[in-house]
């Protein structure tokens, strides 16, 4: 008799552990699939936020390139030195 009631509470606490973590599971399965239809999609173009980070990162890029000509220019002017030059240079990259 006390072998069916330690097997019952073992069946009780196996069927609970399996109903606590089954929402967690479900949860990081459908957070996968979501990871993959964004990676898939690529930034579709319907999306307006979407399109924000493309031109922030294009905003990003332009300035970037226009801070290194504006030091070539000043490096051709003779107001910076080379390695001036490589440090400002330097610090635009990181």
């Amino acid at each position: 008799m006390l072998n069916y009631i330690v097997i019952g509470i073992c069946v009780i606490l196996l069927l609970l552990v399996v109903y606590i973590s089954a929402k967690p599971i479900s949860m990081g399965i459908e957070a996968r699939r979501n990871i993959n239809e964004i990676k898939d999609t690529n930034f579709d173009s319907s999306d307006p936020s979407k399109d924000e980070v493309k031109n922030t990162n294009k905003i990003e890029n332009i300035s970037i390139s226009d801070e290194i000509i504006k030091l070539n220019e000043l490096k051709k002017k003779g107001l910076l030195t080379d390695e001036e030059y490589n440090k400002a240079k330097d610090k635009l990259f990181n």
